[in-house]
């Protein structure tokens, strides 16, 4: 207290004794550490500075005790003095706080960069690699399979490409099990051997599958016929050959959900570690580890992008080539990295095993958590992480169609462009890396919204009046979109860094990525919602073969209104801080209130439920018809081929939204 007299306990007294730490689950029996020269350091509580009204001045000044001291050590820490009498090892706290460096007896083995750490190193990037992989080739395979072979509606594509990040959602709780359920007092290899074996089964699995015969037929030449002309010259939309296809997608979808939740189980013990090394560099080097790991995975989208671009460009998979793989070999060969991870994450990671009795239990941990989400600070960042996606992604139905029906691409030219993106991507983060670490977090993520909702509007409109509708055109976007989402991804991850405190990496990581990640979700569900009120149906792919103008101008209408809920979403800037002082500042001098706490679980869990149940119900063949769901109600069949029905309910000022009463009663809304 004399060192720092702001730290107090909240009823004013000058210590807190280690039975109150005790009780609050802070401190385990017998637990101190000290400094010898009486220089701030690490205080009993140190993993756990969320259950006192302050936080330290500087994390990376305290230092620990070396492992050559011998006897008793008695020093003032963090207003909190503690006396130890030992054996010349480090205290079991300490050990917790930092178990590499714990065991090695030095701060240096937390730097992978090190010359002597390139095996560590190696086992720790080929994680993100192999995430990079499945991250980006799961839902690479989608474009292909689900809107060309399958056929699905446009809601339930979008739906798909969703559900197979869904697995993100559940970050925390992974991290949760991580941090309290270690196995064999390993708290990160067992998860990567175990998520990683469990996506390779997956994988296996979808490999193994048959497929039903694709949606439309296929003509002589090997393509589709999707299209025929009446007596008039007018297009319509030809008869499927098997119109049920349409509604498999949501067991395959299935398959690729779990898949990931293998992958993502691997890369929550993996951002443990990324979490843990990156604040033990310097200030101004800080952002070094991360910024590698993600180039690492951006290299590992590239080789998905070419493995999905050469292999799925037959015109079964709205291809080219008169040959390729299908969906299941292409799953066979991701099923190959997954096991390649098993032995990699099992001999070359670098963890030291942590003794049972250092190990949080579940309510512990519990308390923890409840305190951390008592913080001002942190409810503001959680809130800005969960709203920014909830709003600016509630994007059209539409976007999916447009691409393969009116700009015409194909699955090798998609996945070259999205090759060149992720190539991009990287060059991004390179370049954030190097010149843009102390900018402005809200300003780099302000002029990036407007800079890609004005790029995307360019291209948008162009391609839905028929100005200009050629594939190279409209995948340009892709390319020049990259830059700024890589300054937005660093900006998420930074924050994220600023956050965590010594030993609660895993779950401030957990929290907020898992409230970033429920954001799209959500806006997915509200999304399908909203312009499923869209009439003609924007799902449907018999109204772009029919390219009516009425219809062009209800596409158009769809996006305006996207990037409205996009530009919209810049509102929650405020609750972001502006940069890593800023962060540590609010981190000092914001309140602590239960209902910080209260909010931000009630928010979470209602936009979990919620974002499940609509997007299971249009997953599901019997439920996806649902105008809750998305879909254009179950009280009739949905004419595959663009009735006239459909065209004549459309309105003349080109919105479409339907005449009369535009949302009808509540059964015509969900039914």
């Amino acid at each position: 207290a004399a060192a720092d007299p702001g730290i107090r306990p909240r009823d004013g007294r000058t210590c807190m004794s280690t039975t109150e730490l005790t009780d609050l689950g802070a401190a385990p029996d017998g637990v101190a550490s000290a400094r010898a020269d009486g220089a701030e350091g690490r205080a009993p509580g140190a993993p756990y500075r969320q259950l006192y009204d302050h936080e330290p001045r500087d994390r990376r000044d305290s230092d620990v005790v070396s492992s050559d001291q011998t006897g008793a050590t008695s020093a003032s820490t963090d207003g909190l003095t503690a006396t130890r009498a030992g054996d010349g090892a480090r205290s079991a706290l300490e050990k917790e706080i930092h178990p590499a460096a714990g065991a090695a007896g030095d701060e240096e083995d937390l730097d992978i960069f090190a010359p002597g750490n390139a095996r560590a190193r190696a086992g720790y990037l080929a994680q993100y690699l192999a995430v990079g992989i499945i991250y980006a080739g799961l839902p690479a395979t989608c474009y292909g399979f689900f809107l060309g072979y399958l056929n699905v509606p446009g809601y339930l594509y979008s739906t798909v490409l969703v559900v197979t990040s869904l697995p993100w959602s559940f970050k925390f709780a992974f991290g949760m099990l991580n941090d309290t359920v270690p196995i064999l007092g390993l708290r990160r290899k067992p998860y990567m051997v175990a998520g990683w074996a469990f996506c390779a089964a997956m994988l296996v699995v979808l490999g193994a599958q048959t497929l039903p015969e694709p949606y439309w037929c296929v003509g002589e030449d090997g393509a589709y016929v999707k299209e025929v002309h009446g007596p008039d010259g007018a297009r319509h939309a030809a008869e499927p050959c098997n119109a049920d296809a349409a509604k498999s997608g949501g067991h395959y979808a299935a398959l690729m959900f779990f898949a990931a939740t293998g992958y993502v189980l691997a890369d929550v013990a993996a951002d443990g570690l990324t979490v843990e090394y990156a604040r033990a560099e310097p200030e101004d080097r800080r952002g070094r580890t991360q910024t590698t790991a993600y180039l690492t995975r951006a290299i590992g989208q590239a080789i998905a992008a070419t493995v999905v671009g050469l292999g799925m460009n037959s015109k079964l998979y709205n291809g080219s080539f008169d040959w390729g793989l299908s969906f299941p070999a292409v799953c066979r060969i991701f099923a190959v990295p997954s096991v390649i991870m098993v032995p990699v994450s099992a001999l070359l990671v670098r963890e030291v095993p942590r003794p049972a009795a250092l190990s949080l239990s579940a309510r512990a941990y519990g308390r923890l958590c409840w305190q951390l989400l008592r913080s001002g600070a942190f409810f503001s960042v959680v809130l800005f992480s969960f709203l920014t996606p909830a709003v600016g992604n509630v994007t059209t139905t539409a976007a999916g169609l447009v691409k393969s029906q009116w700009a015409g691409v194909k699955s090798l030219q998609n996945q070259i462009f999205s090759l060149a993106g992720h190539l991009l991507f990287a060059g991004g983060l390179y370049v954030v890396r190097r010149n843009y670490l102390q900018a402005s977090w809200r300003a780099m993520l302000a002029t990036t919204t407007v800079f890609l909702n004005l790029l995307d509007g360019f291209f948008i409109t162009l391609t839905i009046f028929d100005v200009v509708r050629n594939q190279y055109f409209y995948l340009g976007e892709t390319v020049l979109y990259e830059v700024p989402a890589a300054a937005q991804f660093v900006v998420s991850t930074y924050v994220i860094v600023e956050m965590a405190e010594d030993g609660n990496e895993g779950m401030v990581y957990g929290l907020l990525t898992t409230a970033h990640n429920l954001g799209t979700p959500l806006a997915r569900a509200i999304g399908n919602q909203i312009y499923g009120l869209f009439e003609p149906s924007l799902s449907e792919e018999a109204n772009y073969i029919e390219d009516t103008p009425a219809f062009r101008m209800t596409v158009f209408y769809s996006f305006v209104l996207s990037f409205v809920f996009g530009v919209g979403s810049l509102a929650f800037l405020p609750l972001l801080p502006d940069q890593k002082t800023g962060a540590q500042s609010r981190k000092r001098s914001w309140p602590r209130r239960q209902w910080f706490a209260r909010a931000t679980v009630g928010l979470l869990g209602t936009a979990l439920l919620y974002s499940l149940i609509v997007n299971g119900l249009s997953m599901h063949r019997d439920t996806m018809c649902l105008r809750f769901a998305g879909g254009s109600g179950c009280d009739h069949d949905v004419e595959p081929s663009g009735s006239a029905n459909a065209t004549a309910n459309a309105t003349g000022d080109g919105l479409g939204l339907p005449e009369g009463n535009a949302t009808g009663n509540i059964t015509a809304v969900l039914y």
